[in-house]
């Protein structure tokens, strides 16, 4: 490996690792004395300068909000990304024909190519986070094929050796992307194998990425009493894992639960992002639920009555006697279900039951019964269904990309 290749490697090493310290002391080892307008010398700056935005960006400093007015310019994490590309291509094309100067333009090629997918990752993020303030039912598929086009644009890009850290860390986070939001797809297709097998691959990657983090030690030490030492970005992932295997447990309750005591399945939901199956139990004691019930209109199971819309979990009883009448009032109300906010009521005067309906994705609905008539205007019952499908959409986990800005 050339020196100069050495050293960039070593550079990106720490800055994948986090060590960001540990790269401005590697960048002034590297400075000429008394020289500060040599190509080398200005490269070494737009390399302290990354440093900063990778800082920046691990802790999702990409979605604060951009001060920009007439007087003031854009100094939005992308913008200053975009700034460095600038600056290393002038660098670049001011560049001689010299054995050190054409290893300075093969550097700044790669530190290009690395910084364009750092903007096509924060334009991904942008997105995920606007899922949170579209009130329209969530299709995971077109995340899906945007983590794909992001991978696939850049599978190419940065692969010199010396940027070998860089590549392996977004490598990572883009698997654990496409992973989870493939798992959320599986999951509305009510696909049990492929959703726990994605949700493993994300699981594992994550643990891969943790510990690339090889000096988080030295890190935690000074991070103890701020909470969760790990980066903003890296905890966020780890939620999203957690909200969508919370998702799982409930989707698949009563498949997992044949496979285990219900000491140890209330144990091990208990340890779970969010203990939906709890959280439905307690709201059905404290409010006298009749029952709370899942169905899909996907054809994925033949042991209910009706194929068309087969019950994904219901509490207490697996086939509620109500069931033909439920699948009538989903028929009947099918436009007003497309309202991902609208809840709807509808009390049967001859069996004494509220009914209580909403849509959770485009294919599944809740649906609640009581044994007595219910108001729409009791908010413990909305505030019930809108928390619990929330977070079964994951638009929680979307909505707090920003809150999570340091």
């Amino acid at each position: 490996m050339e020196s100069e290749d050495e050293f960039l490697y070593t550079y990106f090493n720490h800055v994948s690792q986090l060590c960001y310290e540990k790269a401005k002391e590697h960048i002034e080892k590297e400075r000429e004395p008394k020289v500060t307008t040599s190509p080398w010398s200005l490269f070494l700056n737009i390399l302290q300068q990354l440093a900063l935005a990778e800082k920046s960006y691990i802790e999702i400093g990409f979605l604060q909000n951009k001060h920009k007015s007439f007087l003031r310019k854009d100094n939005s994490l992308r913008s200053v990304y975009e700034s460095m590309k600038n600056d290393l291509k002038k660098l670049e094309d001011n560049c001689k024909q010299t054995i050190a100067d054409k290893r300075i333009q093969k550097g700044s090629k790669n530190i290009i190519e690395f910084m364009n997918a750092r903007i096509n990752l924060i334009d991904l993020y942008e997105k995920i986070h606007n899922i949170s303030l579209n009130k329209q039912l969530i299709c995971y598929n077109e995340i899906v094929h945007q983590v794909e086009s992001v991978i696939e644009k850049n599978s190419g890009g940065f692969t010199d050796i010396s940027m070998t850290p860089a590549k392996a860390v977004f490598s990572l986070e883009c698997e654990i992307l496409d992973q989870l939001f493939k798992a959320l797809t599986e999951l509305q297709r009510l696909q049990f194998l492929p959703s726990l097998a994605l949700i493993h691959g994300a699981h594992t990657r994550l643990a891969a990425w943790e510990n690339k983090i090889q000096s988080r030690e030295t890190w935690k030490l000074g991070n103890m009493f701020k909470g969760n030492p790990l980066p903003a970005l890296f905890q966020w992932l780890q939620q999203l894992k957690g909200a969508v295997l919370s998702k799982f447990s409930l989707y698949f309750y009563h498949t997992l639960a044949h496979q285990t005591t219900p000491n140890e399945m209330r144990n091990l939901c208990s340890k779970l992002h969010h203990d939906h199956f709890q959280k439905i139990l307690a709201f059905q004691r404290r409010y006298d639920v009749s029952s709370v019930i899942l169905l899909s209109d996907t054809q994925v199971s033949s042991d209910t009555t009706n194929n068309r819309f087969p019950v994904i979990v219901a509490f207490p009883s697996r086939n509620p006697p109500q069931l033909d009448t439920i699948l009538k009032m989903i028929s009947e109300t099918n436009n007003e279900l497309m309202n991902v906010e609208k809840i709807i009521y509808k009390f049967s005067s001859q069996e004494q039951f509220t009914y209580v309906l909403t849509t959770v994705e485009p294919n599944i609905y809740l649906v609640i019964l009581f044994e007595s008539k219910k108001s729409e205007k009791d908010t413990f019952i909305s505030n019930f269904v809108v928390e619990l499908c929330q977070n079964m959409r994951c638009t929680k986990i979307f909505s707090s990309l920003k809150s999570m800005t340091k």
